[in-house]
C-alpha cells in the first residue's frame, strides 16, 4: 500500500508539472484525475473538453539505484530516517564502493530507452503524451539533459503523441521537460 502511494504522489507531482509545461507550449487542459485501470497514469481534460493521457515511466541509473532510491524514500515515509547517495570519478568500475555510479548519464539514458521501449507496446483509446522522468536520478540534472537527448531515440510504431524527458533543476529543485526527438 504504502508504494503505491508513494507511485501515486510521485506521478501527481510530475504530473502537475508537465501540466503546467503543457500549458506554456499552449495546450492548457481544465482537470485532470489519476487515470483508471486501462487508462493512462493521469487523464486530462483539454480547454476544448477533449480527454488526453499522460503516461510517466520512472527512469533510474540502474536496478541498484532504484531499489536503494525506493528503500530511503520509504524509510522517509515510514519513520522519517534519512541517508546520503553520492557519485565519485577517477576510479575503476571494480574499486567504486557500493552505491556509487559510473556515467550516470549514460546509465540512466540506456534505462530510459529501455522503458520507452517497453511503453511502445502500451496503446489507450485517447491521445497520450508519455514522459521519462529521470528526475528521481538523484545526481543528474537539467545540465545533463543534451547528452541524455542525445542517446534517446524514439522506438518505430510509436503510438504516443510526444515524448518529454523530465529531469530535475539544480538550484530549485524544480522539474523541466525537454522533448524527446
Amino acid at each position: 500500500m504504502l508504494h503505491d502511494s508513494i507511485k501515486l504522489a510521485t506521478e501527481e507531482t510530475v504530473a502537475k508539472a508537465f501540466v503546467d509545461h503543457l500549458a506554456a507550449l499552449g495546450i492548457p487542459t481544465v482537470s485532470r484525475r489519476p487515470g483508471d485501470p486501462g487508462e493512462p497514469d493521469i487523464v486530462c481534460t483539454g480547454v476544448d473538453g477533449r480527454e488526453f493521457g499522460i503516461e510517466i515511466t520512472a527512469g533510474y541509473h540502474g536496478p541498484q539505484d532504484a531499489r536503494q532510491l525506493r528503500t530511503i524514500v520509504t524509510d522517509l515515509a515510514r519513520s522519517g530516517k534519512r541517508q546520503t547517495v553520492m557519485s565519485t570519478s577517477g576510479m575503476e568500475d571494480a574499486d567504486l564502493p557500493p552505491g556509487l555510479i559510473r556515467n550516470p548519464d549514460l546509465k540512466l539514458a540506456t534505462n530510459l530507452q529501455k522503458a520507452m521501449e517497453s511503453k511502445r507496446l502500451k496503446r489507450f483509446g485517447i491521445p497520450t503524451y508519455l514522459v521519462l522522468d529521470g528526475s528521481w536520478a538523484l545526481i543528474t540534472k537539467t545540465e545533463d539533459a543534451p547528452a541524455i537527448l542525445a542517446q534517446l531515440k524514439r522506438p518505430d510504431s510509436f503510438p504516443y503523441v510526444d515524448v518529454f524527458l523530465c529531469l530535475t533543476q539544480k538550484w530549485t529543485g524544480g522539474r523541466e521537460f525537454f522533448r524527446v526527438p
